[in-house]
């Protein structure tokens, strides 16, 4: 890969996640270290990021854009600390929860933390159903419209099912997550369908890692005091202090 197509492909990354570190870009892009503290000196020198102590963040607040919601895509960054945050949410489960999970590549990590549950679940992602489902865990999945690039179910006949249920718990994904701006998705549909089961939950989490801090989508479905974000804290290109101040963030 020349230099020219390497550095563009970083400033997508960062652009992408909002922040990451040199270790993550070192693994994705399968390139010593040396070479990404180079590349993000002279990325920094020329405006199109902004490098920061162990990796680099994006310039500005970053407005979600709906094509990059494709699952395949976001799997690519942060899957460490989605694994991390997903063991530490299914951890909350209780025997006798009846939780709720929304559809979103960090919930569906908790399928694997999740063998053994006696709660019992419903969820309106088809992949996370046929994870939970292959392994004899109690599962029911929404009726209504299948959402192509991510497998959820959205849309009037789901979010009049969810009126009929009240969960425990609840567990939720976010593209972006600011404090001005709370929980944010890009879809309208389904910040409808997100916003109708965060009302139904005792409790509700949102599993978020560090890319999504200092996004924001397009719409709103939970404030941030109506929530408690699960993150895996400890990175220093994230500034989680004005979160602290408002919820409960956990440090993995």
């Amino acid at each position: 890969m020349l230099t020219e197509e390497r550095q563009n492909e970083i400033v997508k990354i960062v652009n992408i996640s909002g922040a990451i570190s040199v270790q993550e870009l070192v693994n994705f892009l399968d390139i010593s270290e040396s070479t990404v503290r180079r590349d993000l000196f002279a990325l920094d020198k020329q405006g199109r990021l902004k490098r920061v102590h162990g990796g680099a963040t994006a310039v500005k607040e970053i407005s979600y854009e709906a094509d990059m919601e494709n699952l395949q895509e976001k799997y690519s960054f942060y899957m460490l600390d989605k694994r991390r945050i997903a063991k530490f949410a299914a951890e909350k489960v209780e025997k006798n929860d009846f939780v709720y999970l929304d559809a979103g590549s960090t919930v569906e990590q908790m399928a694997e933390f999740l063998v053994g549950s006696e709660a019992t679940f419903v969820t309106n992602s088809i992949p996370l159903a046929q994870k939970l489902g292959r392994n004899d865990v109690k599962v029911y999945i929404l009726p209504g419209r299948v959402k192509g690039k991510t497998e959820a179910i959205i849309g009037s006949e789901m979010r009049d099912m969810l009126e009929r249920y009240h969960f425990t718990k609840g567990f939720f994904g976010a593209n972006g997550i600011t404090i001005r701006t709370g929980c944010t998705t890009p879809d309208d549909e389904e910040a409808v369908c997100k916003r109708a089961a965060v009302a139904k939950c005792m409790k509700s989490y949102v599993l978020a890692d560090g890319s999504k801090f200092g996004l924001s989508a397009y719409i709103t479905f939970a404030d941030i005091k109506q929530v408690v974000i699960i993150t895996a804290k400890g990175k220093d290109i994230v500034d989680y202090t004005p979160y602290q101040r408002l919820t409960e963030v956990h440090v993995l």
